[in-house]
């Protein structure tokens, strides 16, 4: 029994054969997803600096992130939601407006298949106060004048 164990350990018989092939495998695969898919599913900074300026409305802070390089029109990683997205359905229609200035494409779709404008409609389906209606009402106007 014990022998078994440390032939299986050493890969001296099939099962430490196939053990360690499997770990090989493994490691291959997560030097494989460190190394090169997790830097690609990664924002860099600037990016995230556009996509926080996004979300709270900040003009200057969209201008500031785009005119240090920022991407208009990247997506976010873990939905494909573009900052004009994150603006749009937070009812920020000055950001809305400073982005589609700066060519953002308003036909962009996340991995769910909506767009800035599919997400403001299904926004306004759902919100009951007045003012984040009115918002979304302004973004919605924005993003029809852009067409």
């Amino acid at each position: 029994m014990l022998s078994n164990i440390l032939l299986t350990l050493f890969g001296l018989n099939r099962a430490g054969q196939i053990l360690w092939g499997l770990i090989l495998i493994g490691g291959i695969a997560a030097f494989f997803t460190i190394n090169v898919w997790l830097p690609g599913a990664q924002f860099s900074e600037i990016d995230e600096h556009l996509f926080r300026a996004a979300r709270h409305g900040d003009v200057a802070g969209i201008n500031s992130a785009l005119s240090n390089g920022a991407g208009i029109n990247d997506r976010a990683p873990i939905d494909g939601k573009t900052a004009l997205s994150r603006a749009a359905v937070l009812g920020h229609a000055d950001a809305v407006r400073a982005l589609l200035d700066k060519d953002a494409d308003p036909g962009l779709a996340g991995y769910d298949g909506q767009t800035a404008a599919d997400l403001v409609t299904a926004a306004l389906a759902e919100e009951k106060d007045p003012a984040a209606v009115a918002a979304l009402k302004d973004v919605a106007a924005a993003l029809k004048a852009h067409q």
